[in-house]
């Protein structure tokens, strides 16, 4: 699938070099933690992994999967000896090398991401005129801003999930269901909350009680394997039933999780008594899917407490709904002030986290100027209530737009809607890699120039 316009080597060029400019820039200190974590396996910490690293890195909140991958992955630095043992005092401190090496590992996850993707989007059965002229899925996530914040600036390692997730639905898509189930069973170890998206794609294709119960266990399979290996550690349940009760609870019971948990339970109702034969109703049965993992997210952010490095889970279903959407430009723009919306609300909900201290945590950190601005200084909370209405406006774009293509937008114009201005999409990639790049910039700048 070709995008509407051509692609030449000078942008291949640009998207390079952005990318490497992000990539050695900035780091959140999640990354660090982990990263630092993993170590403990390899100096033999196997059976009191938790206990070990509850001493000497504060705890550990995540299934032991997380910190296999990057343990395997540290192997090479381990051999060559810079992988030192950690303390509470030197975890966080990460050498260059460390940090390279570590995000290198999200990239390459992050790459093959962006290859599956290429692959579902080969599978769905859509109206051929949109797909002539439509932005590829796999281009979309590719350059898309919040993956290039999620993936190359915050170093976020929710990609892992997100990978597969993908395998998963790649396989479903194949109708391979008992492959579908068990990379959907090692997406949601990586990340619960997976099983949002696990559950309607099984009800969409499975109505019988019995073999519902049987996907349920295959879906679980990865994660209760995890927990038998450490299920005697008091300290790894406290670490993990603690997280679990944190980001779910959210400090009680609101209108809002109410609301969201009845649309959820509604549309998983639907999908159960919806009757389909996914050989003759191809098409229907792909976008029923696809629109129905997006809804599963957007109801997630919208009821949670949400993390920044979580947006690159709904992506992937934002980016497959081009298929199904006509007004695509549309969706840019609307991409494009979420975004805005999204950095505005994490420099000022997380602030000296998520914001020029990611900087420092960099590659070059040690030699950027110490800077007493943070972006909250620049972009103040008065923009909060705009910001977040952009948000959230995006992250349901493709159901409000695909609504309203239903509504008003008469077939006649369909070719009209289809012509998409290259500025949006250049606009949207540029915006992902330099907004926070200038943000970073101006309060080192105004911190070093003032007075």
């Amino acid at each position: 699938m070709k995008a509407p316009f051509q692609i030449t080597k000078l942008d291949y060029w640009v998207y390079g070099v952005s990318l490497a400019l992000c990539f050695l820039l900035f780091k959140q200190s999640d990354l660090s933690h982990t990263n630092a974590s993993s170590f403990a396996y390899l100096y033999g910490h196997f059976v009191d992994f938790y206990d070990y690293n509850k001493l000497h890195v504060g705890g550990n909140d995540y299934l032991p999967i997380f910190y296999w991958l990057f343990a395997l992955w540290n192997i090479p630095l381990k051999l060559l000896g810079l992988i030192p043992e950690v303390t509470l005092e030197t975890f966080t401190l990460s050498t260059p090398i460390q940090t390279i090496w570590s995000k290198l590992l999200i990239v390459i996850f992050f790459f093959g991401s962006v290859q599956l993707l290429g692959n579902i989007s080969k599978q769905i059965d859509t109206d051929r005129t949109i797909v002539k002229e439509a932005l590829s899925p796999k281009l979309l996530f590719a350059t898309s801003p919040f993956a290039i914040f999620a993936v190359f600036i915050f170093s976020g390692y929710d990609i892992f999930s997100v990978f597969f997730s993908l395998l998963g639905l790649q396989a479903y898509f194949a109708k391979d269901f008992k492959k579908f189930a068990l990379w959907f069973s090692v997406a949601i170890s990586f990340k619960y909350f997976a099983a949002l998206i696990f559950l309607p794609l099984v009800l969409i294709v499975e109505k019988r009680f019995l073999y519902l119960i049987g996907y349920g266990l295959l879906g679980v399979t990865a994660t209760l394997l995890q927990f038998l290996l450490y299920w005697q550690s008091d300290v790894f349940l406290g670490e993990i039933f603690h997280r679990v009760a944190a980001k779910t609870t959210d400090g009680g019971v609101h209108l809002k999780l109410v609301i969201c948990t009845f649309v959820y339970a509604s549309m998983c109702g639907y999908l159960y008594f919806f009757r389909i034969n996914i050989d003759e109703r191809k098409q229907s049965w792909q976008k029923h899917s696809i629109f129905a993992c997006l809804l599963a997210y957007a109801l997630m952010f919208t009821c949670l407490q949400w993390h920044p490095q979580w947006l690159v889970l709904l992506l992937p279903f934002t980016c497959l709904a081009y298929l199904f959407v006509r007004t695509q430009k549309i969706l840019l723009w609307l991409e494009i002030s979420g975004y805005l919306g999204f950095i505005a609300f994490c420099i000022n909900n997380w602030i000296g986290n998520v914001d020029i201290t990611m900087v420092y945590a960099g590659v070059f950190g040690e030699l950027v100027p110490k800077a007493h601005l943070l972006g909250s200084d620049l972009i103040g909370r008065h923009v909060l209530g705009i910001s977040r209405t952009a948000f959230y406006v995006f992250l349901y774009s493709p159901i409000l737009v695909l609504i309203w293509e239903k509504c008003f937008l008469a077939r006649g114009t369909l070719g009209s809607s289809l012509k998409l201005p290259i500025a949006a999409f250049q606009i949207r990639f540029f915006i992902g890699v330099y907004f926070f790049t200038a943000l970073t910039l101006a309060c080192v700048w105004f911190a070093n120039n003032s007075g």
